[in-house]
């Protein structure tokens, strides 16, 4: 009898690529995950089976030859069905520091947000490098940066959406946010900067962000605390630098929204198993 393969998710980065972090998904089986959004751009290829990514006003089925690249902060979700059986797949998460200043400005003018394009040559490419840095190649090193940014330099070319935030109240609030995430303010504090009704902007940030306030919240938090970890700082600096109760609440909060704990988030390479 064949045996069966365990799902494993391995978050994983090196740390001569400063500025990147690898997911590598494998076997997972039908689920759905919850909406959720990266504050980096991601590169997503899909190594076996069907990915199927759900945004706000349309679905894509990813399949190996594919590219799917988003920019930072668009919500999706995935919503596995049995029918479509077991699916393996890699994203790269991509500082915004590895893009060209004309491509930043190509996608800061156009509001480009979600690419998607079929090459099987690159994938290849993309998928072998991938796995010799996993492997501990430091010659593949180099070979993601530049395949990395040729991949985001095609972004203009495959363009499927351009999410904007159409509510003047949506985009008062997530600019207040930018500088003041870490206080984790409510639902009722933000209502009066935004000058509108708790329960309306709860609803209004739904449907704009694709997230509650507070989910968003903690998204911009532990993005944050990401970076003071590979920065070196302490985890129970970061806990209250970031607003947390207690470094139980930061790690909880962590591991929910990275799938990792933040005590083996420094490390080269972790593994979680479903």
């Amino acid at each position: 009898m064949r045996e069966k393969r365990r799902p494993v998710r391995r978050l994983w980065r090196r740390k001569s690529l400063r500025g990147m972090d690898f997911l590598t998904a494998e076997n997972l089986p039908a689920e759905r995950a919850a909406s959720h959004l990266h504050h980096r751009y991601t590169i997503s290829i899909v190594e076996d089976g069907i990915l199927p990514v759900n945004f706000r006003e349309f679905k894509l089925d990813l399949k190996p030859g594919d590219f799917l690249i988003l920019g930072p902060d668009v919500p999706h979700n995935f919503n596995f069905s049995p029918q479509m059986g077991r699916c393996s797949y890699r994203t790269v998460f991509v500082k915004e520091e590895y893009l060209s200043n004309e491509l930043k400005t190509a996608i800061a003018r156009e509001n480009l947000t979600i690419s998607c394009f079929s090459d099987l040559t690159m994938w290849e490419d993309y998928l072998n490098i991938q796995r010799g840095i996993e492997s501990g190649s430091e010659s593949d090193i180099g070979e993601i940066i530049g395949r990395s940014e040729k991949l985001l330099s095609r972004m203009p070319d495959f363009v499927l959406s351009r999410m904007l935030v159409r509510s003047p109240h949506i985009l008062t609030v997530k600019e207040y946010l930018k500088d003041n995430f870490a206080a984790a303010p409510n639902i009722e504090e933000l209502a009066k900067i935004a000058h509108i009704s708790p329960f309306y902007l709860m609803r209004l940030f739904k449907e704009e962000i694709g997230l509650s306030p507070h989910a968003y919240i903690n998204q911009l938090r532990i993005n944050k605390a990401k970076e003071m970890i590979e920065d070196g700082m302490p985890l129970l600096q970061i806990t209250y630098e970031l607003g947390f109760t207690d470094q139980s609440h930061f790690s909880k909060t962590f591991l929910k929204v990275t799938g990792v704990n933040p005590v083996h988030y420094g490390n080269i390479q972790r593994t979680v198993s479903e």
